[in-house]
């Protein structure tokens, strides 16, 4: 293994002179075209440097303790990556550095946020990720690095589900995997020496299944005389998405003028999902056409949170059993407009943008009325 060269530089960008001062930085040089420069807060004019030492100053001893100091220190975090089996590289020498410096001090949830702004995370992922944090800032339970161990990892567990019960396993254990790259991250900087994790597994769980609206409720919901604003809008967003099976996040990017094309005098939305980037391609069938007219074309946003509450309110006012959200929508759409009307599971995958049509068969239920359908056509025919 070759090992950095470590050295004290003076005056490298050719500042210094008898009226002027240079700065004194230390060089650790991994190659040729590698290397990191890094201050030691001295200056000196051009006649206090010779042979590598302050020279000609008041504080000149002070000065070549302080240089020969950080030399040490950068030698000893290089001893210690050869200990610990790392390679001695820049970025291995970096994170080790910042450590060893405390620049990222004691707060865990200010660390995951730091690392998320150097991870190329899509927008929707850093919300999701932003969410983790915030729920653990809110818990009160880990705050430092020092806190994170199995037992607090276990009490965090506990708290999500108390905190919100209508939360899934499933949904609890998307907390802990988001999560679990930070802590990764810890370890591999050396501030933390193992991940809580090896010690607390978080259940993966299966999501219970969610019922999509008949078309009763669906018609329920849509002849619902609203007086108050905000609910109408909420209502309508989630009509539209019944009737294109658009999920939360692509219909907050909807724009009609950009998304949707016109075959044959039939409006189209062609587009890459927000999640995953996958192509779909649907229909925007009458009953959405005319939420786009009634909104000028630009359809209203909320965050999803207040959505989703408005959408419980609106469950409420039709004494509706299932417990409305956004996703309902995605399964009304599936289910009830598409699949009951014999739509073909492979069009429908198309049109969710589905990456496989095994996720679109967990929406497609089998309907008693689909069946019922098969039933008198084949009775007509035997």
């Amino acid at each position: 293994m070759t090992l950095p060269k470590i050295r004290a530089v003076f005056d490298r960008k050719k500042k210094a002179s008898t009226t002027s001062t240079g700065k004194v930085e230390i060089e650790v040089i991994f190659s040729r075209t590698q290397r990191k420069t890094l201050s030691t807060g001295v200056e000196l004019y051009s006649n206090q440097w010779e042979d590598g030492v302050v020279v000609r100053h008041a504080l000149a001893k002070k000065l070549n303790n302080q240089i020969s100091s950080q030399i040490k220190t950068y030698n000893n975090i290089i001893r210690e990556l050869i200990q610990d089996g790392d390679d001695v590289s820049y970025d291995n020498f970096s994170a080790a550095l910042n450590v060893k410096s405390g620049k990222y001090g004691s707060d865990f949830i200010e660390f995951c946020y730091m690392t998320m702004e150097k991870r190329k995370l899509k927008e929707l992922t850093i919300r999701a990720h932003v969410r983790t944090f915030e729920s653990l800032r809110a818990s009160g339970i880990i705050k430092t690095f020092d806190d994170l161990t199995p037992q607090n990892l276990k009490r965090y567990d506990n708290w999500l589900r108390d905190e919100d019960p209508s939360r899934e396993q499933p949904t609890i254990y998307g907390y802990h995997k988001r999560l679990k790259p930070y802590i990764n991250e810890a370890v591999k900087l050396g501030i933390i020496e193992e991940s809580p994790y090896l010690r607390f597994k978080a259940e993966r769980g299966k999501h219970k299944p969610k019922e999509a609206l008949n078309e009763e409720e669906l018609m329920a919901l849509r002849s619902l005389i609203l007086n108050n604003k905000t609910l109408d809008i909420a209502r309508d967003l989630f009509v539209f998405c019944c009737y294109t099976g658009l999920a939360h996040a692509d219909m907050d990017a909807f724009n009609f003028d950009n998304d949707v094309v016109c075959v044959n005098g039939m409006h189209y939305i062609d587009k890459r999902r927000v999640k995953t980037g996958t192509q779909y391609y649907t229909p925007i069938l009458p009953p959405a056409m005319a939420i786009l007219e009634k909104y000028n074309y630009v359809l209203p946003t909320f965050a999803q949170q207040t959505y989703n509450r408005l959408l419980k309110c609106l469950g409420d006012m039709i004494n509706l059993r299932k417990n409305l959200s956004s996703h309902i929508a995605r399964y009304t759409f599936a289910t009830t407009v598409l699949l009951a009307h014999e739509v073909p599971i492979e069009s429908v995958s198309k049109m969710l943008g589905h990456t496989r049509i095994q996720i679109t068969q967990l929406y497609a239920k089998i309907l008693n009325t689909s069946i019922e359908k098969q039933a008198e056509r084949l009775s007509g025919i035997l």
